[in-house]
């Protein structure tokens, strides 16, 4: 990226990784001013998008920690 977030948002890489049918179902595409799009999914469909995404075979856990590194927080607030 030229001239956007580095690294990625973790956000913007869930609109690959999550399944299509679930993006549809769960979440929604928000546009930013420079880069790109990002998935936004509410904290509300998070027991549901865990167990869909369990049922599909997919480990999953909740690590706030892991995302804000993912995302870039601890290079800013460290």
């Amino acid at each position: 990226m030229s001239d956007g977030d580095w690294p990625e948002m973790v956000t913007s890489r869930a609109l690959t990784l999550l399944p299509r049918d679930l993006r549809a179902r769960l979440a929604k595409s928000v546009p930013t001013a420079l880069n790109g799009d990002y998935l936004e999914i509410p904290l509300t469909a998070e027991i549901e998008l865990v167990a869909a995404l369990q049922e599909r075979g997919f480990e999953v856990t909740r690590d706030d920690d892991l995302i804000n590194q993912l995302d870039g927080y601890a290079f800013l607030y460290a």
